[in-house]
This record gives structure tokens, C-alpha cells and sequence, in this order.
């Protein structure tokens, strides 16, 4: 199983980090651990640093083409992009990936 991440810009991978992290991302972060530990590969994206996952993933590729930045973050699992300009919670992240442990 496999869930990448397509992070809007941030200070760092993964948006915790400087004085005050949103806490959304710390919660979001700690999903993903979670998965990670699990078994699930999970892949984070920023544009500056990875363009390319940006431009061969189609659906996040048309939508930055039509609406621009706010289409992220966006997630997709098994490459089906399952949610677009905000991060799931931990309930819908459970349902996309078929359980959270």
C-alpha cells in the first residue's frame, strides 16, 4: 500500500517545525507515522523539491493546471488521488487506506 502527499510550499518536509506548527499538520504527521510504522509506504512531495511527482501524477497535474495552488495538499492512495486542498482526517485517511492501526 502506498499514500503520497503533494504538500503545498513549507519550511521544512513536513510543516512541523519553527516556533508554531499548525497543529493540523502535527496531527496529520502523526497519521502518517502511524501508517509508516504499519507497513504503508508513505511519500511526501513539495514542488520546489520533487516537481516531477507533480507533473507525472494526471489529476494533480490538471488541477494545479485549472485551479492552481489551492488544490494542495492533496492525497493520493494506490495513485487514486482521494483528496484535494486540505488534509483528510484521521477517520478519512482510515477509510481511503482501508484501516488505520
Amino acid at each position: 500500500m502506498r499514500t503520497d502527499v503533494y504538500d503545498p510550499e513549507m519550511c521544512c518536509a513536513t510543516g512541523v517545525c519553527g516556533p508554531a506548527p499548525d497543529p493540523v499538520l502535527i496531527r496529520f504527521e502523526a497519521t502518517l507515522e502511524r501508517l509508516r510504522r504499519h507497513g504503508v509506504e508513505v511519500v511526501r512531495h513539495q514542488l520546489s523539491r520533487d516537481p516531477e511527482a507533480f507533473v507525472t501524477q494526471p489529476q494533480i497535474y490538471q488541477q494545479l493546471l485549472t485551479t492552481g495552488l489551492s488544490t494542495l495538499p492533496a492525497v493520493a492512495v494506490e495513485g487514486a488521488v482521494r483528496f484535494m486542498g486540505r488534509y483528510p482526517t484521521d477517520d478519512e485517511l482510515a477509510e481511503a487506506v482501508g484501516a488505520l492501526p
